[in-house]
């Protein structure tokens, strides 16, 4: 398995990084034919301006589409923001995140198809079906854009979980309720992969996030484009690259690949020695039972905390927690520490960025 890896200092340089991705991997051939439909499957936590590096920057995405063009093909981009979806939000946050102008720029046209479908998948270690995003199905082939960021709950994220995107709506947070153990909710989110099978995963690391991620860390230059067919090994380059140990990834840990077979055509992880500040928290070494998991959250893990005078009480958190934590107070929402179970998505999907993680 192959892992390319190149500098890139400007998004207006992505272009020619990213042609050089597809051909060093096969060529843009192995990866699209004439007549495809093809979706184009960013990292749209939500709607964010660029600069914070929230989402998969916009100029980004519209290099790999060009280089899409090449081919005939129906180009759609589109992913599944945490929370409740409606075409009204998606346009929300596309609009927040600068992509209204992908169509603009291109021949790609977004999505506003919020249906869903129960996708079956057999071989899933721990889960064998997914509430999926409908589009997912109707396409040919999805290329997988992510972004290169930390995570304060699996503490990176990446090409793999990127893909869970494309779980609907509201069942990603479901998801979370229902894999307590950090090291068995990596193996959902592997079935969730094996489920999609993109065709190529090109990672947006030029600029990236440290800190507490997905969305309340800090921006960080990274200068650096990888690309690879398979999501998993993309993932342990990047974390080698920036320098999260892979014990640490639950995504990884839980993987069967032989991380010693990945070649890398044009530079090795390395060759850019940045490391990055990433949260506490990861794998768990052992297994252990769920009520352990639990103290081990509650006692380790960083806290949602709340900022009260940004929050606007619009009740999004309180939707969106799988598994009924947060309450109705005056201040705004109030937190069960014993019932919350730290995945964050609360924090993830606020619109105001009022819920911060404490450390």
């Amino acid at each position: 398995m192959e892992v390319f890896i190149d500098k890139c200092t400007d998004y207006k340089d992505t272009y020619e990084v990213i042609e050089e991705a597809f051909s060093t991997l096969g060529g843009i051939d192995d990866f699209i034919k004439d007549g495809e439909t093809i979706l184009v499957k960013p990292n749209l936590l939500k709607g964010s301006p660029p600069k914070e590096a929230v989402a998969t920057h916009p100029d980004f995405i519209i290099s790999v589409i060009k280089n899409l063009e090449k081919k005939d093909v129906d180009i759609i981009v589109g992913d599944s923001p945490a929370g409740r979806m409606s075409p009204k939000k998606l346009r929300k946050h596309y609009e927040k995140s600068d992509w209204l102008r992908i169509e603009d720029e291109t021949s790609a046209r977004l999505n506003y198809d919020v249906r869903q479908i129960r996708k079956n998948f057999p071989a899933g270690r721990v889960k064998k079906s997914f509430d999926m995003l409908k589009l997912a199905q109707d396409v040919d082939g999805i290329i997988n854009l992510p972004k290169l960021k930390t995570h304060s709950l699996t503490v990176f994220t990446g090409a793999v979980k990127n893909q869970y995107g494309l779980v609907h709506g509201l069942s990603k947070a479901a998801y979370h309720g229902q894999f307590l153990k950090l090291n068995e909710f990596g193996r959902m989110l592997l079935d969730v992969n094996g489920s999609i099978k993109s065709r190529i995963s090109i990672m947006d690391g030029i600029l990236g996030m440290e800190g507490n991620g997905p969305s309340g860390g800090k921006p960080v230059s990274l200068n650096s484009i990888l690309a690879s067919k398979d999501p998993i090994a993309c993932d342990y380059a990047a974390c080698k690259m920036v320098g999260i140990p892979m014990q640490k990834v639950p995504t990884l840990i839980e993987s069967d690949m032989d991380f010693d077979s990945i070649e890398y055509p044009k530079r090795r992880p390395s060759s850019f020695e940045r490391d990055i500040e990433y949260p506490t928290g990861g794998s768990q070494p052992v297994r252990v039972p769920n009520f352990l998991a639990n103290l081990f959250s509650n006692l380790y893990l960083d806290r949602p905390k709340l900022q009260k005078e940004k929050c606007v009480k619009c009740w999004e958190c309180e939707e969106i927690c799988p598994k009924d934590a947060i309450s109705r107070k005056d201040h705004g929402p109030k937190i069960s520490w014993w019932t919350c179970i730290r995945c964050y998505c609360c924090a993830e999907g606020c619109p105001e960025e009022a819920l911060v993680i404490e450390q």
